[in-house]
């Protein structure tokens, strides 16, 4: 089994799991036990002072603008913070490398540190994650799913979620209508 960890996984059309039509994903493990990571053109949820404020962590500074994304179907209620790894926070556990110069945490020190006003510039909030389990992905990625490319921090960091999955398939140089199963016109 090849590692497809780290990387992105870029969904096909059409979906074959509303959770994922048009998503985006950063593959931070994958292995025997199976795979997991975070939808990172998720819709928008709430802000962040809004998920500080629910998560009773403190009152965030009022010029914090980030949005809170939805991660992926699995434990909603689990708040991830994904930056890059140049930003990490010194003295801080339970941080760890995703590769290709990405962090990732589920920290609540971390978070109770950015509701501080100590926030990465590249910072990406998300709740919840996606989840495989062993085999699945790899199965997914067969039946023409997945287009698994390299990460690509820029992708990650520098792309406007809403434009993520269109810029995913020109990094590749191609286009979501080349995976189209759809055969038009056939008797």
């Amino acid at each position: 089994m090849s590692v497809l960890a780290p990387g992105l996984l870029v969904a096909s059309p059409p979906p074959g799991d509303p959770n994922f039509d048009r998503s985006v994903v950063l593959l931070a493990a994958h292995g025997p036990e199976g795979a997991f990571g975070w939808i990172i053109n998720g819709r928008e949820l709430m802000t962040l002072p809004e998920l500080l404020a629910r998560s009773q962590v403190s009152e965030a500074p009022p010029d914090l603008s980030c949005s809170v994304r939805l991660g992926g179907p699995v434990s909603p209620e689990q708040v991830w913070l994904v930056y890059r790894s140049e930003e990490k926070f010194a003295d801080h556990e339970g941080q760890f490398d995703v590769g290709g110069g990405i962090t990732a945490t589920a920290s609540r020190k971390v978070l109770e540190t950015i509701a501080s006003g100590t926030v990465p510039r590249s910072l990406i909030a998300l709740v919840g994650y996606a989840g495989w389990a062993p085999g699945q992905l790899e199965n997914e990625i067969r039946s023409g799913s997945w287009l698994p490319i390299d990460c690509i921090p820029e992708l990650v960091f520098e792309t406007e979620p809403e434009q993520a999955w269109t810029a995913a398939y020109g990094r590749v140089g191609t286009t979501p209508i080349a995976f189209t199963a759809r055969t038009v016109g056939s008797a």
